[in-house]
Protein backbone atom coordinates (compact mmCIF):
# COMPACT_ATOMS: atom_id res chain seq x y z
CA UNK A 1 0.00 0.00 0.00
CA UNK A 2 1.67 3.50 -1.00
CA UNK A 3 1.18 6.63 1.47
CA UNK A 4 -1.49 8.08 -1.32
CA UNK A 5 -3.82 5.42 -0.87
CA UNK A 6 -3.21 5.49 2.84
CA UNK A 7 -6.59 7.05 4.66
CA UNK A 8 -6.27 10.42 5.87
CA UNK A 9 -6.23 11.01 9.72
CA UNK A 10 -8.70 12.02 11.55
CA UNK A 11 -9.88 14.99 12.00
CA UNK A 12 -10.14 17.06 15.90
CA UNK A 13 -14.17 16.25 15.80
CA UNK A 14 -14.30 12.97 13.22
CA UNK A 15 -16.39 10.84 15.36
CA UNK A 16 -16.68 11.22 19.41
CA UNK A 17 -14.80 7.75 19.60
CA UNK A 18 -11.35 9.26 18.25
CA UNK A 19 -12.18 12.63 20.50
CA UNK A 20 -12.12 10.21 23.40
CA UNK A 21 -9.11 8.88 22.31
CA UNK A 22 -7.32 11.42 21.87
CA UNK A 23 -8.23 13.20 25.49
CA UNK A 24 -6.67 9.46 26.88
CA UNK A 25 -2.94 10.90 26.40
CA UNK A 26 -3.61 14.15 29.01
CA UNK A 27 -4.33 16.50 25.17
CA UNK A 28 -7.09 17.26 23.72
CA UNK A 29 -4.86 18.27 20.52
CA UNK A 30 -7.00 16.41 17.26
CA UNK A 31 -3.99 13.53 17.52
CA UNK A 32 -5.23 9.97 18.70
CA UNK A 33 -1.59 9.46 19.69
CA UNK A 34 1.38 11.15 19.97
CA UNK A 35 5.13 9.05 20.35
CA UNK A 36 6.69 12.34 21.70
CA UNK A 37 4.11 11.71 24.74
CA UNK A 38 5.05 8.46 25.39
CA UNK A 39 9.16 8.76 24.44
CA UNK A 40 9.12 5.96 21.88
CA UNK A 41 11.82 5.65 19.65
CA UNK A 42 11.89 4.59 16.15
CA UNK A 43 12.12 0.55 16.41
CA UNK A 44 13.40 -0.11 12.71
CA UNK A 45 16.30 2.16 13.56
CA UNK A 46 16.91 0.21 16.55
CA UNK A 47 16.29 -3.24 14.57
CA UNK A 48 18.99 -1.82 11.50
CA UNK A 49 21.82 -1.01 14.05
CA UNK A 50 21.23 -4.52 15.25
CA UNK A 51 21.91 -5.91 11.92
CA UNK A 52 25.00 -5.28 11.24
CA UNK A 53 28.35 -7.77 10.61
CA UNK A 54 30.25 -6.97 13.63
CA UNK A 55 27.70 -7.21 16.06
CA UNK A 56 26.72 -10.78 14.55
CA UNK A 57 30.51 -11.31 14.94
CA UNK A 58 30.62 -10.01 18.63
CA UNK A 59 27.38 -12.62 19.13
CA UNK A 60 29.21 -16.03 17.71
CA UNK A 61 32.32 -14.72 20.21
CA UNK A 62 30.08 -13.92 23.05
CA UNK A 63 27.97 -17.27 22.33
CA UNK A 64 31.19 -19.52 22.54
CA UNK A 65 32.61 -17.37 25.71
CA UNK A 66 29.57 -18.46 27.44
CA UNK A 67 30.01 -21.98 27.01
CA UNK A 68 31.53 -24.92 27.98
CA UNK A 69 33.64 -25.76 25.53
CA UNK A 70 35.38 -22.63 25.97
CA UNK A 71 35.95 -23.71 29.89
CA UNK A 72 37.69 -26.85 29.03
CA UNK A 73 39.57 -25.58 26.48
CA UNK A 74 40.98 -22.78 28.37
CA UNK A 75 41.42 -25.50 31.43
CA UNK A 76 43.73 -27.40 28.58
CA UNK A 77 45.17 -24.32 27.88
CA UNK A 78 46.27 -23.05 30.86
CA UNK A 79 47.31 -26.74 32.67
CA UNK A 80 49.77 -27.19 29.92
CA UNK A 81 51.07 -23.47 29.98
CA UNK A 82 52.04 -24.43 33.75
CA UNK A 83 52.99 -27.38 33.34
CA UNK A 84 56.00 -26.46 30.49
CA UNK A 85 57.38 -23.42 32.55
CA UNK A 86 57.34 -25.42 36.18
CA UNK A 87 59.62 -27.65 34.11
CA UNK A 88 57.77 -30.86 33.73
CA UNK A 89 58.70 -31.47 30.29
CA UNK A 90 62.38 -30.57 31.35
CA UNK A 91 63.76 -27.20 31.48
CA UNK A 92 64.21 -26.29 28.14
CA UNK A 93 60.69 -25.86 27.35
CA UNK A 94 60.39 -23.04 29.95
CA UNK A 95 59.60 -19.74 28.16
CA UNK A 96 57.48 -17.72 30.70
CA UNK A 97 58.66 -18.24 34.59
CA UNK A 98 56.82 -18.41 37.75
CA UNK A 99 54.70 -16.12 38.35
CA UNK A 100 53.64 -16.78 34.86
CA UNK A 101 53.85 -12.93 33.94
CA UNK A 102 53.30 -13.42 29.97
CA UNK A 103 50.33 -15.79 30.92
CA UNK A 104 49.07 -13.07 33.12
CA UNK A 105 49.33 -10.53 30.57
CA UNK A 106 47.52 -12.72 27.75
CA UNK A 107 44.60 -13.41 30.13
CA UNK A 108 44.18 -10.02 30.71
CA UNK A 109 44.22 -8.99 27.07
CA UNK A 110 41.78 -11.86 26.33
CA UNK A 111 39.33 -10.49 29.53
CA UNK A 112 39.29 -7.11 28.08
CA UNK A 113 38.66 -8.42 24.69
CA UNK A 114 35.50 -10.72 25.66
CA UNK A 115 34.31 -7.92 28.09
CA UNK A 116 33.91 -5.91 24.93
CA UNK A 117 31.98 -8.54 22.61
CA UNK A 118 29.44 -9.13 25.58
CA UNK A 119 28.70 -5.55 25.90
CA UNK A 120 28.24 -5.52 21.88
CA UNK A 121 26.57 -8.31 22.31
CA UNK A 122 24.18 -7.11 25.12
CA UNK A 123 23.62 -3.51 23.04
CA UNK A 124 22.50 -5.43 19.63
CA UNK A 125 19.96 -7.64 21.96
CA UNK A 126 18.83 -4.24 23.88
CA UNK A 127 18.22 -3.03 20.06
CA UNK A 128 16.31 -5.66 19.18
CA UNK A 129 14.59 -5.47 22.51
CA UNK A 130 13.66 -2.12 21.58
CA UNK A 131 12.54 -3.06 18.22
CA UNK A 132 9.55 -5.75 19.95
CA UNK A 133 8.73 -2.84 22.32
CA UNK A 134 7.76 -0.64 19.27
CA UNK A 135 5.85 -3.09 17.99
CA UNK A 136 3.95 -4.02 21.32
CA UNK A 137 3.36 -0.31 21.46
CA UNK A 138 1.74 0.03 18.12
CA UNK A 139 -0.26 -2.95 18.82
CA UNK A 140 -1.56 -1.97 21.90
CA UNK A 141 -2.52 2.05 20.64
CA UNK A 142 -4.51 0.00 17.84
CA UNK A 143 -6.11 -2.17 20.22
CA UNK A 144 -6.81 0.53 22.03
CA UNK A 145 -8.41 2.52 19.29
CA UNK A 146 -10.46 -0.99 18.15
CA UNK A 147 -11.55 -0.91 21.85
CA UNK A 148 -12.81 2.50 21.98
CA UNK A 149 -14.62 2.29 19.37
CA UNK A 150 -16.40 -0.53 19.95
CA UNK A 151 -17.20 0.25 23.13
CA UNK A 152 -18.60 3.60 21.83
CA UNK A 153 -20.99 2.25 19.71
CA UNK A 154 -21.95 -0.50 22.38
CA UNK A 155 -22.93 2.67 24.10
CA UNK A 156 -20.33 1.96 27.30
CA UNK A 157 -19.37 4.93 29.08
CA UNK A 158 -15.79 5.23 27.85
CA UNK A 159 -14.37 7.32 30.04
CA UNK A 160 -16.03 5.51 33.37
CA UNK A 161 -14.05 2.48 31.87
CA UNK A 162 -10.65 4.47 31.51
CA UNK A 163 -11.42 6.21 34.86
CA UNK A 164 -11.56 2.61 36.30
CA UNK A 165 -8.43 1.09 34.21
CA UNK A 166 -6.62 4.41 35.49
CA UNK A 167 -7.61 3.51 39.30
CA UNK A 168 -6.73 -0.22 39.05
CA UNK A 169 -2.72 0.39 37.39
CA UNK A 170 -2.49 3.26 40.38
CA UNK A 171 -3.27 0.40 42.95
CA UNK A 172 -0.66 -1.54 40.89
CA UNK A 173 1.58 0.12 41.07
CA UNK A 174 1.24 1.35 44.96
CA UNK A 175 1.56 -2.80 45.29
CA UNK A 176 4.30 -3.43 43.31
CA UNK A 177 6.59 -0.49 45.22
CA UNK A 178 5.63 -2.09 48.29
CA UNK A 179 6.36 -5.66 47.71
Amino acid sequence: MTTDSLPAPHSRGSCEACQLVDRMDGKEDGQLFNLDHWNVTSGKRHFEAARQAQDKFADRITGFAGSLNFVYIHTVWFGIWVMLNVGAFGASMKFDEYPFGLLTMVVSLEAIFLATFVMVSQNRQAAKSDARSQADYEANLQALIWSVHIGHKLGLDIEHVENLCKGVIEQARKTNATS
